[in-house]
């Protein structure tokens, strides 16, 4: 797509360092797998959740020499009311916090699955941690069909320990037959919500409910909303033009030879996405249009192989799908 108009050797190189992506589960070879656990537990310690993080002065330390005795001695300086968060089995800094800061344990923050687990209304999927200071949970509930396809409902969880957020979920469907994620925000049923805290049982008992009216709520508009993308007419033309022109353009003057390369990889992506034989279905509609940019989004293409890397689809959906989003509203507001 485009690639011979470039310096062929540099092509190549750039080329031979990309990743391409394989149509997998967002959160597919993270954590630890816990299909066959049921209880919170056993879920938090097999997942390595049941580290202990305590909150300490932030200070730098300086060789200052005493006025009595002439001797050198290191002293400590604090910062005002700066704290680090500090794993306490391996003194490993996860982020810096403020004096107001209130250390949440997993066990803690996620207790109020105890309930929904006991409903029997959904099963553990996996957990672990991202980047260290930031602990996931994932839960799968009851399949759904949408327009012909079965999806796969999962509820991420989330709590960290860096002052980025309190205990936070997310609902992200998945179409089963390819593992697309769709975490999609619907303006009558937003897909995140917080949780409140408590160490009451009524609360407990409350966000439970809460969480799962939640996700009803949002599996109902989010299928309102697909049936509404399916009827809206868009040609493979009009995709392609929004794939070069809106999502992936290329500044022929002033971009980078490594830069058009990488835009022309993911262009051709996208073009992939679209043609697959899974959305045949859905020829010149919009909701096509949705599913393939979907898949581009949910499935990375890695241009920089790195420790990270492999959180790059886990990243992504808990960043909110924005190129998902914003195509499906820019749709919608014609």
């Amino acid at each position: 797509m485009g690639f011979a108009k470039y310096d062929a050797a540099r092509v190549a190189r750039e080329l031979d360092k990309i990743t391409q992506p394989e149509r997998t589960n967002y959160f597919e070879g993270l954590g630890v797998n816990l299909q066959n656990v049921n209880s919170l537990d056993s879920a938090i310690k097999l997942s390595g959740l049941d580290f202990e993080v305590e909150k300490v002065p932030m200070a730098f330390y300086r060789e200052v020499i005493d006025a009595e005795t002439g001797v050198k001695e290191k002293v400590a300086f604090p910062f005002p009311d700066q704290y680090v968060t500090i794993r306490k089995d391996t003194n490993e800094p996860l982020g810096v916090v403020g004096k107001n800061y209130n250390i949440l344990p997993n066990k803690e923050a996620f207790d109020f699955l105890e309930d929904i687990m006991g409903s029997g209304k959904a099963k553990f999927e996996t957990a672990g941690l991202y980047g260290g200071a930031k602990s996931f949970i994932t839960i799968k509930t009851e399949g759904v069909d949408v327009l012909g396809d079965k999806y796969s409902p999962y509820i991420l969880l989330l709590n960290s320990f860096d002052g980025s957020g309190s205990v936070r979920a997310m609902f992200t469907n998945v179409r089963v037959f390819c593992s697309n994620c769709l975490a999609r925000a619907i303006k009558n049923a937003e897909n995140r919500i917080s949780i409140r805290h408590s160490n009451s049982l009524p609360l407990r008992m409350e966000n439970a409910k809460g969480l799962l009216a939640g996700q009803a709520n949002y599996l109902t508009e989010f299928k309102k909303e697909a049936e509404k993308l399916a009827v809206i007419p868009y040609s493979a033309a009009q995709y392609e033009t929004l794939v070069n022109d809106v999502l992936f353009p290329i500044n022929e003057e002033g971009d980078s030879d490594i830069s058009k390369v990488r835009q022309l990889a993911l262009r051709e992506q996208a073009m992939t996405a679209y043609n697959q034989d899974d959305l045949q279905n859905f020829n010149n509609s919009a909701w096509k249009v949705i599913q393939a940019v979907a898949d581009l989004e949910s499935h990375k293409m890695i241009f920089r192989q790195t420790d990270q890397a492999k959180f790059a689809n886990l990243k992504t959906v808990m960043a909110g799908m924005e190129m998902t989003n914003r195509v499906a509203d820019m749709i919608l507001a014609r």
